[in-house]
């Protein structure tokens, strides 16, 4: 059982490591002369970036594939993989 967490959980940093986007390298730093602060109203909730089309992809495909890892473990352990009993 540590064996297959050990492995889903290196799996799982895997896929997070492989789809992450990569940092926003290609705009420069803007001059120091020109830095501003902008203050947000206290009461006001912190604003959320958009998540675009590529992350929902990576993020679908990972749960995926995880969920599947998980029935595929659970069937070579020979446990029930949907809980269910098919009568033949």
């Amino acid at each position: 059982m540590w064996r297959t967490g050990r492995v889903l959980a290196g799996l799982a940093i895997g896929l997070f490591l492989l789809f992450t986007p990569p940092a926003l390298a290609d705009e420069a730093a803007p001059p120091v002369a020109s830095v501003t602060v902008q203050a947000q109203d206290p009461g006001q909730p912190p604003a959320h970036r958009p998540v675009d089309e590529r992350q929902r992809l990576a993020i679908g495909t990972t749960g995926v594939v995880l969920i599947g890892l998980v029935l595929l473990s659970r069937k070579l352990r020979k446990k029930p993989v949907f809980f269910v009993k098919w009568k033949k």
